[in-house]
């Protein structure tokens, strides 16, 4: 029987494929198979948890940014500011480049005028920077978190029987289901690369990375086969590590300073 490793309900009439990042972050590549996550999961996670980070500040102007089109090909409206005549923009790239306009309120006279009589003039546009960590992206987070590690098993006759029944996963999926007021779930960010950074591949070909994964597992010292899972998770060059069992980082932030700051996404030699 298939169960969604989330609610843990039976599954095998399920059609939705799960994202497992979002397809408005650029993601069309890593999907896992219908039952997995449930239909009603699936549309719950849409609406609640992706949503709401994807429609933050930084969700909006990183994705404008980089020009990331949502599933209905829409690009995020960028904001920015033009001081002379202090009138708050918004900034929409469409199939004929980018265009500029008065955001809703503003004095589009005022504007216009201040254009008509400047040869040159200057125009803000504020940078995503970098996530704050708050209740949005912890719950979010999570969310991509588990479904990395169901991602790793997919191929493994059981595994999702495994997860679905494993009781160590089980604060965090309750978290990422129901949420829990005023507690954010911790989660280690920092920049490991610029969002629109160059990659290059055996052939000198340039591409870029919109997001990327991988599941840590940390021993304990007494037991090899004991310890901590990890999702090392990679957003538009950001980095998010999460342990999937307890709302805890001390692991990994050891792990972390042992291994100078690498991430364990290009550390030279995994464990």
């Amino acid at each position: 029987m298939m169960c969604c490793i989330f609610c843990k309900n039976n599954s095998e009439n399920s059609k939705s494929k799960e994202h497992i990042i979002p397809e408005s972050i650029g993601n069309k590549e890593y999907v896992l198979p219908p039952g997995w996550v449930c239909d009603s999961c699936n549309n719950y996670f849409s609406r609640k948890v992706e949503a709401p980070s994807l429609e933050s500040w930084y969700g909006k102007i990183s994705r404008f940014e980089m020009r990331i089109p949502n599933k209905k090909g829409r690009i995020p409206v960028g904001t920015g500011v033009h001081p002379y005549s202090r009138t708050k923009l918004d900034l929409l790239f469409d199939k004929d480049g980018l265009s500029i306009f008065p955001a809703s309120g503003e004095d589009e006279t005022r504007f216009v005028k201040s254009i008509q009589t400047q040869r040159q003039g200057k125009l803000y546009i504020p940078s995503a920077g970098e996530p704050e960590l708050n209740y949005e992206v912890a719950r979010f987070i999570g969310k991509v978190g588990l479904e990395v590690l169901a991602d790793r098993g997919t191929h493994i006759d059981g595994w999702n029987e495994e997860l679905a029944n494993k009781t160590e996963l089980d604060k965090l999926r309750n978290y990422v289901r129901r949420g829990e007021d005023g507690f954010i779930w911790p989660v280690n960010i920092r920049r490991i690369y610029s969002a629109d950074q160059e990659f290059s591949d055996e052939n000198n070909a340039a591409f870029q990375i919109l997001n990327e994964f991988d599941i840590l597992f940390i021993p304990s010292s007494k037991d090899s086969q004991v310890g901590e899972f990890y999702a090392i998770i990679v957003i538009l060059g950001v980095e998010y590590a999460i342990n999937l069992g307890e709302p805890d980082l001390d692991g990994y932030l050891q792990w972390l300073k042992y291994n100078d700051e690498q991430s364990y996404l290009y550390i030279k030699t995994k464990p």
